[in-house]
């Protein structure tokens, strides 16, 4: 996918990738490549077909093996996936780990290596998009990972978290055993699946698992593995209970809803580019974006799409509610006039019926145009990019992913699965967080995020609280005085049926039911709206941010720069934590056809 900035931004560096991992067998049999590198082959081009507007990536160590047959096909041009490369170890420790054919002199002295080996591993490194390499595991030095070992075996470990970590998908070309090795393909099949444990032994949070595309492959250890060679069984994670079905379609929506948002960004069109470059100056004010570093740029250039499809959706939105309640109210006035007019005029019982098939006619297409939650979607990924930003610009590493809607497991995983592909080149756990940065430019920085994030926020959250609340208050007086109109007149036709003995009041009767009408709807799209709840939500981040922008300026007149870091922290995880529980309320609130 090459890189084309049109209309105001990079839409390659917006674009979310399919990450691709991919672990086995180092000792394959010759015999068994043609066949091996035919099936990845495969794998990789229906993902490239099923989901054609995003990229692929594919993230793999280059050891001997399997690691290196996937990369070639992976680097095809017909297939065209960008390939990153993590390194166990230091480059130059790593290379010792291939089979020896002649001599080499290395900082630890004169070993033997296969220089065919190395020569393809450095040529498939050029290739790459990137390169890093992990830190030592704790306890590890570069003297006792230089031979076999459980030393050396811990950095295998450690590269195969990684991977499980940010893949979405494994390709694993492995023949079934579990060797119980650590850093073994057994082993990294086992953290895609379950995912890598947390440290913390009191964790609530169950891992999130990802499929693993199982290639039964022989090795020259085991040349007859137990099922059919070269076989794809996909593993699927524990919690689906062995129902294969209910796993390939949840996985194929989530990849779906990817690439749904990968399409509007490629078709993004200069009406569209104007809408990212307003949300690009709501969260970068009057600073110029080129004093921003490159990644910095992406991040923004990420969240301003996000936004404007966020706004744009909302708009949808709001247009659908107003336009099913209006046709509603119609529809059933209608009918009132049909009812009670003498004699019953046809026109009026068919303009009824016009209306409330248009009313069912703009929910079904509303619903299946997703216009009920695609805002939502949008304004969550939106939320966590917005996080994400001023994380990484006081030099916060921690992903979004691990602390962003993990009550919302079951509808917004597409949205985590974005910041995976994201996070992939970023997350290199061999960087510091605060360190890189000097005491100058991150009390600059933390300046910046003071006054653009946390100030910003409080004064939008406390005029959203306010301007819901208004709202609500409003179509509540409405509501009252509806109801108030229907108990006057109400006692107006008892006492003129008590006094002139006529019990039939065609204008009064209509209007009387028609407020009943006006008084129910508007009640519904006030709960649909969750204007009350919302003000009351949006007055309490209200809070929350401007007490967070007391302390910040507290920490910095102290420089104290590790609590005002810690500071943000704290309220990126408040910020994310309520716009997941804003979605939940939104979920709780589909589009439906109220009813009057």
């Amino acid at each position: 996918m090459t890189k084309t900035k049109t209309t105001g931004f990079d839409r390659a560096q917006v674009l979310a990738p399919l990450v691709i991992g991919v672990s086995g067998h180092r000792d394959l049999r010759e015999e068994d490549r043609q066949g091996l590198e035919d099936q990845v082959e495969e794998i990789l081009l229906k993902f490239r077909k099923d989901y054609s507007a995003t990229p692929l990536i594919l993230v793999s160590a280059l050891a001997e093996g399997a690691d290196r047959l996937a990369a070639r096909v992976a680097l095809a041009p017909h297939v065209g996936a960008r390939l990153i490369v993590p390194l166990p170890m230091p480059l130059d420790l790593y290379e010792l780990d291939f089979h020896s054919l002649s001599v080499l002199e290395t900082p630890v002295g004169i070993v033997a290596v296969d220089r065919s080996s190395r020569e393809e591993f450095r040529a498939l490194l050029q290739k790459a998009d990137d390169r890093f390499e992990l830190e030592l595991a704790q306890g590890n030095t570069r003297e006792a990972i230089a031979e076999p070992g459980p030393q050396r075996d811990r950095q295998y470990e450690l590269v195969g978290k990684y991977i499980a970590r940010q893949s979405q998908i494994l390709i694993a070309l492995w023949d079934g055993v579990d060797s119980k090795r650590v850093g073994g393909t057994a082993s990294v099949v086992r953290f895609q699946n379950e995912g890598v444990p947390d440290p913390d032994p009191c964790t609530l949070e169950a891992p999130e698992g990802f499929p693993v595309y199982h290639l039964l492959t022989p090795r020259q250890k085991n040349p007859f593995p137990q099922g059919k060679v070269l076989h794809l069984q996909p593993i699927y994670p524990k919690v689906f209970q062995g129902n294969d079905a209910r796993a390939e379609k949840y996985y194929a929506n989530m990849f779906a809803r990817l690439n749904e948002f990968n399409k509007y960004v490629l078709d993004a069109d200069r009406d569209f580019a104007n809408e990212v470059a307003e949300s690009r100056s709501y969260l970068f004010k009057d600073t110029r974006e080129d004093d921003l570093a490159a990644e910095m740029r992406s991040a923004l250039n990420r969240y301003a799409v996000a936004d404007a499809l966020a706004i744009r959706f909302q708009r949808h939105l709001f247009g659908a509610q107003k336009a099913l309640h209006f046709f509603t109210f119609a529809a059933f006035f209608c009918f009132l006039l049909f009812v009670h007019r003498q004699p019953h005029l046809l026109p009026f019982l068919l303009s009824s019926a016009s209306l409330f098939a248009i009313v069912f006619g703009l929910n079904k297409l509303f619903k299946k145009w997703a216009w009920d939650t695609k805002h939502e979607d949008y304004r969550a990924m939106a939320e966590g990019l917005r996080v994400r930003f001023f994380w990484k610009l006081v030099g916060i590493k921690d992903s979004v992913a691990d602390h962003y809607l993990g009550k919302q497991r079951s509808e917004l995983d597409w949205i985590r699965n974005g910041f995976r592909g994201w996070n992939v080149s970023e997350a290199r756990p061999n960087q510091a967080n605060s360190d890189l940065l000097d005491l100058e430019e991150q009390k600059n920085r933390l300046g910046f995020v003071r006054k653009y994030w946390i100030d910003d926020q409080q004064e939008y959250f406390k005029r959203a609280s306010q301007g819901n609340l208004e709202t609500h208050e409003s179509l509540e007086l409405v509501e009252k005085l509806s109801i108030c109109g229907v108990m006057l007149m109400g006692l107006a036709l008892l006492v003129l049926t008590l006094l002139k003995n006529e019990t039939y009041f065609d204008p009064a009767t209509i209007a009387l039911e028609a407020l009943l009408a006006a008084a129910a709807i508007l009640h519904h799209y006030d709960n649909q709206m969750a204007y009350a709840e919302r003000a009351k939500q949006y007055q309490r981040m209200a809070s929350l941010f401007a007490h967070a922008s007391d302390l910040l300026g507290k920490f910095l007149e102290r420089e104290d720069y590790e609590n005002a870091v810690r500071c943000i922290k704290k309220i990126g995880d408040e910020a994310l934590t309520e716009n997941g529980d804003w979605v939940l309320l939104r979920r709780g609130r589909p589009l439906e056809v109220p009813h009057p």
